[in-house]
């Protein structure tokens, strides 16, 4: 009965991730690229990036905490069996919803940034303001390590972001929710949340600090790739590191007097 049960369990999970997500992908692309009307190359690798951030932040951590929860099978069989239809039904949904967010967003003109449960959030406001949004809309998710904070610290200071365009200020809140989802999904341990974007010396610094365990593995995924990449465009810096005694840092810093020099010598 149990190994009927994982048989069918591990078919949904296959049919999400080997039909559905890649035809997701592949109409999302080719649809976006026929509304933007665009035949330049860095557009195209604009929507690919996009299209990645929004299934690796929002489909991809539900799929994890599904097979995190199947390899660990710490709870009564009739208590997985509902979790796991909860967590593939989102899943389902999710992938379903990344078309018609993609097309969201091509059709504002990018101006949008769209969230879980259909949240859109205004990219042409003050980036201190969007980031606080994506923040408490991150928090609000149902991750196991979120539920045992007991201290969460937050600011977000106003800052100069006229030189930012709407593609990087979204490269700054997937950083964020990238990095928040982390901690709800591997901060064991953690109590404690501290995030802040601050500007010191003239450089501005995002920056998540947690007070888990810290991290156990030197692999480089896909995220931290992205976070780099974001980094490079700033003309600013990226880490992400263990913190003594115990917790773990990921912050990004940019200089916006070093990026506005450069974009006023390319006009």
């Amino acid at each position: 009965m149990l190994a009927k049960f994982w048989r069918k369990i591990t078919a949904k999970i296959k049919i999400c991730w080997v039909v559905i997500l890649p035809r997701t992908v592949a109409m999302t692309i080719a649809t976006i690229a026929r509304l933007t009307k665009s035949k330049q190359s860095q557009a195209h690798r604009d929507v690919i990036e996009n299209t990645f951030e929004i299934i690796h932040n929002g489909p991809l951590q539900t799929l994890a905490q599904a097979l995190k929860l199947i390899r660990e099978q710490d709870m009564p069989p009739e208590k997985l069996v509902l979790t796991l239809e909860k967590y593939l039904e989102k899943l389902d949904r999710e992938l379903r919803g990344i078309y018609d967010c993609l097309q969201q967003e091509a059709l504002n003109q990018d101006s949008s940034l769209y969230l879980e449960s259909g949240i859109v959030i205004n990219l042409q406001d003050p980036i201190h303001e969007v980031l606080y949004q994506v923040y408490s809309y991150t928090l609000e998710r149902d991750f196991p390590y979120f539920q045992k904070l007991r201290v969460k610290i937050r600011t977000f200071e106003p800052i100069e972001d006229a030189y930012l365009s709407l593609s990087q200020k979204r490269g700054l809140c997937r950083f964020l929710e990238e990095a928040l989802c982390n901690v709800g999904k591997h901060a064991v341990g953690a109590t404690r949340l501290e995030v802040s974007c601050t500007k010191n010396e003239g450089w501005y610094t995002l920056s998540i600090i947690d007070n888990g365990l810290g991290i156990n593995s030197s692999r480089e995924g896909r995220g931290t790739q992205q976070s780099r990449n974001l980094a490079r465009q700033l003309k600013g810096k990226f880490r992400r590191s263990n913190l003594f005694p115990r917790g773990t840092l990921c912050e990004l810093s940019w200089t916006a007097l070093v990026y506005g020099r450069c974009e006023q010598q390319q006009i």
